[in-house]
């Protein structure tokens, strides 16, 4: 089953106009066991849950950090704007994800990192835990957005370039002003032009499926990149969960082509379905599109 803890919410503070930084204290044990790169996630009080990355290397004292973009319908984002405030108790479940920071590799050349939106946080996560075990390898970071505004943490990550020389930092815009200097266009498309050749590399993506699809196709089938080098988790607004309806059972189709079945209740959401049921890849669902497919059972059928 999956686990779940108690944490504290320490501190909330804005990053920029639209998002929101979380500080979580563990409260009466050591954290949860998370590694850069993976998501947990939160339950509210009024009982809904939503998946955040983690946004720090993860801690010795086992605080976790999530950077949240509100969002206008969003019921976790009507909570943060008026509800939340430091000292509430909330239930956090988890680890999720296997797009995690892989060891270093003396056949890797270099490390190609892809982000838009708030896809950053997991990479400032590996970035940090990277930096911090003394990486030797080559780093390129790519974050997209259409606005200079969007980039709510390009200040901290040029200043880190300049404090770790094997880090570039390449901010892009595909909306920007006259006066921009830096990179203009999509993310994907600026990496694939400064590495044709990344038949030696490892390539992280994380933000807007249509980028990290486009990635996926662009960077494998152009520039070289072996598949497996190309680890990924995609961002899909939670505002608008996959809600399950009637008597219903869940079936998953694994990598290996069987399929498995799990009860499922109605209201629920498929990623709760699934972890209630102790599947730790449930939180592939918070990735749509992703390598697994789902299908709801009788009386209705869906393939995600």
């Amino acid at each position: 089953m999956i686990e779940t803890y108690s944490y504290r919410l320490q501190t909330l503070h804005w990053l920029d106009g639209v998002t929101l930084r979380l500080l979580l204290r563990p409260e009466g044990h050591r954290g949860l066991p998370i590694q850069a790169g993976q998501f947990f996630s939160l339950q509210l009080p009024s009982g809904i849950t939503r998946s955040y990355s983690l946004a720090c290397a993860p801690r010795g004292d086992g605080w976790l950090e999530a950077h949240i973009r509100l969002r206008a319908a969003g019921q976790a984002s009507a909570w943060l704007r008026h509800e939340a405030c430091p000292g509430q108790m909330l239930t956090i479940s988890g680890p999720f994800g296997d797009c995690v920071w892989q060891a270093e590799q003396a056949a890797i050349d270099r490390v190609v990192m892809l982000a838009t939106g708030t896809g950053i946080a997991p990479l400032k996560a590996m970035l940090e835990y990277a930096h911090a075990a003394g990486c030797r390898t080559p780093m390129h970071l790519y974050w997209g957005g259409a606005e200079d505004a969007d980039l709510y943490l390009a200040e901290y990550f040029a200043s880190l370039a300049l404090r770790w020389p094997l880090l570039r930092f390449i901010p892009v815009l595909s909306n920007a002003p006259a006066e921009w200097t830096g990179r203009r266009g999509f993310v994907q498309d600026i990496a694939a032009a400064d590495h044709p050749d990344l038949s030696r590399a490892r390539v992280y993506a994380c933000g807007a499926p249509r980028m990290v699809e486009q990635a996926r196709a662009l960077l494998t089938n152009h520039c070289h990149l072996p598949a497996e080098r190309f680890h990924a988790d995609a961002f899909v607004p939670a505002q608008t969960p996959v809600a399950i309806q009637g008597n219903l059972t869940v079936r998953w189709r694994r990598p290996q082509g069987d399929w498995l079945t799990v009860p499922a209740v109605e209201g629920d959401t498929l990623i709760t379905a699934l972890a209630a049921a102790g599947m730790r890849r449930a939180g592939c669902l918070r990735s749509l599109p992703c390598r697994h497919r789902f299908q709801l059972a009788e009386p209705a059928a869906a393939t995600f």
